[in-house]
């Protein structure tokens, strides 16, 4: 029955397959194996000898599989298989398609798709449709959609709960363009029901209207001061209620100009604004945000409204980096229309202090009244358990109001023999015990923790020891706990690391108002071991003693498990008949991938990839050795069918990493045409400051005199201050006008040429790094562009330094 059920949801699984919302490149089309498969299996077995209600044998069968089709789609598959029941979880359905095309800088999504402009406008709403998002190189950024936002659905008095809706469609844009001293943001969208999508009356005491919106924002984003980040967003929401009604009132406000208002239609505005300054080695931050009671749009499911709010933030990092502090402050308040009988203002603070005094000690503090909901438990619940599937209530939430911990770190020792350290912690945590939003009885609490844990290792031996004690003390309304115990264990590796083995022991006994409840004594014993990287086994046995007033109980666990984990499985085509060809023992080769053909025998490809390589220049020193890794595995495989999958998965790092280095030097190039306008801005005011420089000493009476023939001393001190102050700015000058002009030859290179220049090469040796991560951590180009300038200037004032010379200074501004 079982078997059958699987080939029935198999067959199901391929025939939905295209239900999948699926993003994918069109460049990679074609060039991706045709199936792919991956995934893991595993079987647990729990053995449970004691006075729980538990099974006393039961077993799990998890495993997972995915097929990539052509680098297109991937279908999905689970399933588990238990002694007590059968779960099997299929793809989803054919009722919503979405692909995600892209081709360079253009990405398409089509289907059922949602898209962000703003919170304040397009805000994450699904929509059937279209949209496209265009970010080419350069200053223009534009996203755009159109689409159905809700399907038409008939009031049924059958189901009187769900209430009926018009069918809704909109379209939006928005759009980004960055001047040299300034960013401007435009975001436009509207949303109208179509009055005769549904036909059957609705009652009027549904409230349901067919509605039309129109929101429009204005972002900016510049500097001021040169250093002062200013971020502001404002936008303007106009919703017309009923559309049927007209009476052809007047437009209020800006994206009323888009609709046909009527007296249903209202307007709501909101606005943010930030400010963020670096100071030092952190940053100040202020920011303000106002939204109109009721403000929406039709493009979100959800929008905070009617508050202001305050933020203040503050980043510091201190002597010589040992100090680390972040302090976060804020004020909300709401009712901004007094329509509310009472008004809510709530003032919130967090504080976190890193200290490292030295090599050896660390401090950690944290303070918090900032309003979180966490599912933590006690420590002692953690130290008691004995199966992963313990304490599985997810409906036992805490809402925290505040919480404050402080954590110490002492290195006694660390060579390469033996490394010896300790750790005391402490932390408090205030809550109110919610389950499914209500307090329940006895739900305020007041807990605070406390440990001081000893670690020694011996680094030779793969062995590490630990002892530790734990003490827990609550407060509640039902009244006051105590728990404390020790705990001691220890860690021990063999066979190159593929075998772990740990053993420990704790002891915990518990009071409530004095009162002692019982002790708690348990052993654990775990073994795991790693076969081919693939495969894990692992056993563990867990003996639990409690001793309570009313009972004894004595469990023993016993656990084995065993994980199965597989990649880039291909399913392969039937086996042909070997022919005279295959029996070569050097036989040529033929590999294409990605445009890139290879024919030869494997030393000659090899040959030719390791020269393919060598002109990937430059590359982090941490990407250069992965590739060449890759390459070794591809020489070492014992015949050519796995040599091809090698030298593919190889080719196929390498792309990606062609693929960064380009952009890189787009990058790069950019942030040079960047430079060399911001240089040529401060040229003739560097040139006039010299000139007058130069002018005072020229005039002076002293200039062209011995010093043996002065007899003022004053004067001539001021006279030698006039001095050092033209030689100052003449070398300013000089410096400035050599890093000009060769920022100014940088910039007029293209950027797949950009590494022929001597000092870019320089430059990519030193920073490369950096910036491929910023690349690789998807960072807008924006970003990645400052970056790269800000590293530019000082290595180039450093260039300047070395090689300027008098002969570069031309007063050219003089001359005019």
């Amino acid at each position: 029955m079982i078997l059958k059920r699987l080939k029935f949801n198999i067959i199901l699984l391929f025939v939905s397959a295209f239900g999948f919302s699926q993003n994918f490149n069109v460049q990679e089309v074609g060039k991706a194996k045709l199936v792919n498969v991956s995934g893991g299996a595993s079987a647990n077995t729990v053995f449970y000898s004691g006075n729980a209600a538990r099974e006393p044998f039961s077993y799990f069968l998890n495993g997972n599989i995915n097929f990539n089709i052509a680098g297109l789609y991937n279908i999905p598959l689970s399933f588990s298989y238990t002694n007590q029941k059968f779960g099997y979880e299929k793809p989803v359905l054919m009722n919503r398609l979405s692909i995600h095309p892209s081709y360079k800088w253009i990405t398409a999504h089509i289907g059922d798709v949602s898209m962000t402009f703003s919170p304040y406008t397009l805000s994450g709403h699904q929509f059937s449709g279209f949209g496209v998002d265009l970010t080419p190189q350069g200053k223009f950024k534009v996203s755009a959609m159109y689409g159905r936002l809700l399907k038409n659905s008939e009031y049924n008095t059958a189901y009187p709960d769900l209430l009926p809706t018009y069918k809704r469609f909109g379209y939006g844009f928005k759009t980004n363009y960055a001047l040299e001293q300034i960013t401007l943001g435009l975001t436009f969208f509207k949303a109208k029901d179509e009055i005769n999508s549904i036909s059957n009356p609705i009652l009027f005491e549904l409230g349901v209207s067919p509605k039309e919106n129109a929101a429009i924002s204005f972002e900016t984003n510049f500097k001021l001061f040169q250093k002062l980040q200013v971020f502001t967003e404002f936008a303007n929401s106009s919703i017309t209620e009923d559309t049927r009604t007209t009476d052809g009132t007047k437009a209020k406000g800006v994206a009323a100009l888009f609709l046909s208002p009527n007296n249903t239609t209202s307007s709501y505005n909101a606005f943010k604004g930030q400010l963020v300054y670096p100071a030092g080695k952190g940053s100040l931050g202020l920011g303000y945000e106002r939204i109109d009671p009721n403000y929406r749009t039709l493009g979100g499911y959800y929008f905070n409204n009617d508050l202001e709010n305050i933020t203040v933030n503050a980043s510091q990092s201190l002597y010589k980096d040992k100090v680390s502090i972040s302090v976060n402050l804020g004020l909300q308040k709401d009712n901004l229309d007094k329509q509310k009988e009472s008004q809510m203002k709530r003032l919130v603070s967090a504080l976190t202090v890193d200290y490292r005094a030295n090599e050896k000690l660390n401090f950690n503090i944290n303070y918090s009244n900032f309003q979180s909901y966490t599912n933590s438990r006690n420590q002692f619940d953690y130290i008691n358990q004995v199966s992963n599937f313990d304490y599985l209530d997810t409906l036992n939430f805490r809402q925290v109001n505040q919480n404050a911990s402080i954590a110490v770190n002492y290195l006694l020792k660390s060579d390469k023999r033996i490394k010896k350290s300790i750790n005391a912690n402490f932390s408090m945590q205030d809550a109110i015990n919610q389950q499914q939003g209500k307090t329940i009885a006895g739900g305020a609490s007041t807990y605070y923790n406390s440990g001081l844990t000893y670690s020694i290792g011996y680094p030779e031996r793969d062995l590490n020891i630990n002892a530790a004690i734990n003490n827990t003390y609550g407060k509640t309304d039902s009244g006051k706990s105590l728990i404390f115990g020790p705990t001691i264990g220890a860690t021990k590796l063999f066979f190159d690391k593929k075998f772990t083995t740990s053993a420990s022991t704790s002891y915990n006994t518990s009071y409530n108002d004095g009162v002692k409840q019982n002790d708690i004594f348990n052993i654990r014993l775990n073994g795991s071991y790693i076969y081919l990287q693939k495969h894990n086994f692992n056993m563990g046995i867990i003996s639990l003693f409690s001793n309570s007033s009313t009972q004894k109980n004595n469990d023993l666990t016993g656990t084995l498990t065993y994980t199965y984990s597989f990649d880039k499985i291909k399913l392969r085509p039937k086996r042909e008949p070997r022919t005279a060809d295959d029996l070569n023992l050097n036989p040529t080769l033929k590999i294409s991938s990605n445009g890139k053909n290879f024919e030869g025998t494997r030393d000659e490809i090899t040959t030719q990839l390791k020269d393919m390589q060598l002109a990937l220049n430059p590359l982090p020193a941490e990407d250069n050795t992965n590739m060449e890794h890759l390459l070794t595995l591809a020489t070492l495989t014992p015949n050519e069918k796995q040599f091809k999958e090698k030298v593919l998965d190889y080719l196929e790092a390498y792309d990606s990493e062609a693929e960064t280095l380009k952009k890189y030097n787009e990058y790069l190039a950019e942030a040079s045409q960047k430079l060399e306008k911001e240089i040529s801005t401060k040229d003739e005011s560097l040139e006039n400051s010299y000139v007058a420089a130069l002018g005072r000493v020229n005039s002076n009476p002293l200039n062209g005199k011995n010093e043996a023939d002065i007899t003022d001393k004053t004067a001539y001190k001021s006279y030698l201050r006039l001095v050092e102050r033209s030689d100052n700015s003449r070398n300013q000058l000089m410096h400035h006008r050599w890093m000009m002009k060769e920022i100014s030859a940088l910039s007029k290179i293209p950027a797949t040429e950009i590494q022929k220049n001597q000092y870019a090469a320089d430059f990519s040796k030193q920073e490369i790094e950096a910036t491929f991560k910023l690349i690789k951590d998807k960072k807008s180009a924006t970003e990645i562009v400052d970056a790269v300038e800000i590293k530019m200037i000082p290595f180039y004032h450093d260039l300047a330094v070395k090689n300027a010379t008098i002969d570069d200074i031309d007063l050219k501004h003089i001359q005019k």
